[in-house]
């Protein structure tokens, strides 16, 4: 099952035109955006003027907050209203006022939107562009991320909480916008290739900047004035979005070492000739940025699975799975943790739970075996000689399998279950530490 199918569902309509956006008081509207592309002049008469009143839905589907919540979790940063603006963490700042504080900026941009007036009425490409940018903003605000500006075919979206853990705001927004990513890479992609249209494109640059080098404050004058921050990392972000591939997510230096994120998920940036991964502020100073290989992070996720060919992923209901629990030293204040989904405290209990079909398993044990094995990524496992280990194989042939938060990065539990007669059976979790 792909992400949005009910947004599939309704581009499907408007491409085909069986769904009616486009009043008939505005028929000849359709001729002239032709003669429009045509480059011919033409005088509008009132039959071409727009009606009062748009006609058909606003948006093109509505958004499943729910059904995210069961595959990622309810993300405890999302916010109760989703508003456009002033970030409503900081709006104890006033015109006169600064405040140190980190954030993680990203700058989205849809590309490609003006060829669809060569086939499209204004109407038609007004709710294309809308449903889009719609879901672009539903899906950032579900992952703690707040739109901070529209522009034009533009989103510029902070993903930070006032005192929220820093590796938390990086998350939100790799998750945000890798799940964005893919849906118009490959499944609006194929949707309007049906159509015979050159798709639509995204590109994303994302950057963090930590408190000492990020400024809250106005801009402007009362009444007239944007709060917004002041930073290098917010340029760079900007500045990484007009940099990218199509279809690509750019992250500065920061994001990579903030998370140390392991190396399946970041590439060297390439250009024609040569392997470019700094970007010169000066010829004094540069800045490194990657490719943050949203697929292959995508793909670390239990339920996203490599479709046929291997060029997209869709969300498959497995068999067997497991479930992550995470709690103090003590035991308490235990609560689940879903996949990739915040940075675990390092010191934390840590609970995976062999589940088959959502309830508890029960092994065959005449004929089955299970053991358990962690496989962890950064600079901190690597020096502790800990990059793989069994658990000294105190876990096997249990269904539970406890440890705890040690080393920053990213990391992942795999159990395999072991048969003599059908072979092995592994199933894999991931998590970040902090």
């Amino acid at each position: 099952m792909k992400l949005f199918e009910n947004y599939l569902d309704g581009i499907d309509s408007v491409l085909s035109k069986q769904v009616n956006v486009t009043p008939n008081l505005i028929k000849k509207n359709r001729d002239y955006s032709a003669n429009l592309v045509k480059g011919k002049i033409v005088n509008l008469n009132e039959s071409q003027v727009l009606p009062e009143n748009l006609e058909g839905p606003k948006v093109l589907f509505d958004y499943d907050k729910k059904y995210i919540e069961n595959l990622f979790g309810k993300n405890q940063f999302t916010f109760e209203n989703i508003t456009v603006g002033p970030h409503p963490d900081f709006n104890d700042i006033d015109e006169s006022n600064y405040l140190n504080h980190h954030c993680v900026s990203v700058f989205i941009d849809i590309k490609g939107s003006t060829r669809l007036i060569e086939k499209y009425t204004l109407l038609e490409v007004r709710l294309i562009k809308d449903s889009l940018l719609t879901l672009a903003i539903q899906i950032t605000s579900q992952f703690g991320g707040h739109v901070h500006r529209l522009q034009g075919d533009g989103i510029f979206v902070q993903f930070v909480r006032r005192n929220q853990y820093e590796n938390d705001s990086i998350i939100n927004a790799l998750n945000a916008c890798s799940i964005l990513t893919q849906f118009v890479k490959n499944d609006l992609s194929s949707k309007m290739e049906e159509y015979g249209i050159r798709p639509l494109k995204i590109r994303i640059g994302i950057d963090y900047g930590e408190a000492k080098d990020v400024i809250w404050s106005y801009y402007g004058i009362p009444g007239c004035g944007e709060l917004t921050t002041t930073s290098l990392h917010t340029d760079m972000a900007a500045k990484l979005q007009a940099k990218a591939y199509d279809n690509s997510i750019l992250i500065g230096g920061n994001i990579k070492t903030k998370l140390d994120l392991k190396n399946e998920f970041w590439k060297f940036f390439e250009n024609e000739t040569s392997k470019e991964h700094v970007y010169y502020i000066s010829n004094q100073f540069t800045y490194p940025f990657f490719v943050f290989n949203w697929f292959e992070y995508l793909n670390s996720f239990p339920f996203m699975s490599k479709t046929l060919g291997g060029k997209s992923l869709e969300v498959i209901e497995k068999t067997f799975a497991i479930e992550c629990y995470i709690s103090e030293e003590n035991g308490t204040n235990s609560e689940r943790y879903f996949p990739n989904s915040i940075s675990i405290p390092k010191g934390k209990n840590i609970s995976y739970h062999l589940k088959k079909n959502g309830l508890p398993y029960h092994p065959q044990t005449t004929f089955e075996k299970i053991e358990w094995h962690a496989y962890n990524s950064g600079k901190e496992a690597l020096d502790a000689g800990h990059s793989s280990h069994d658990f000294n194989k105190q876990n096997n042939n249990k269904t539970i399998c406890d440890t705890s938060a040690a080393y920053l990065g990213h990391h992942y539990v795999e159990c395999k279950i072991i048969r003599d007669h059908t072979g092995t059976e592994k199933i894999q979790f991931p998590i970040f530490v902090q």
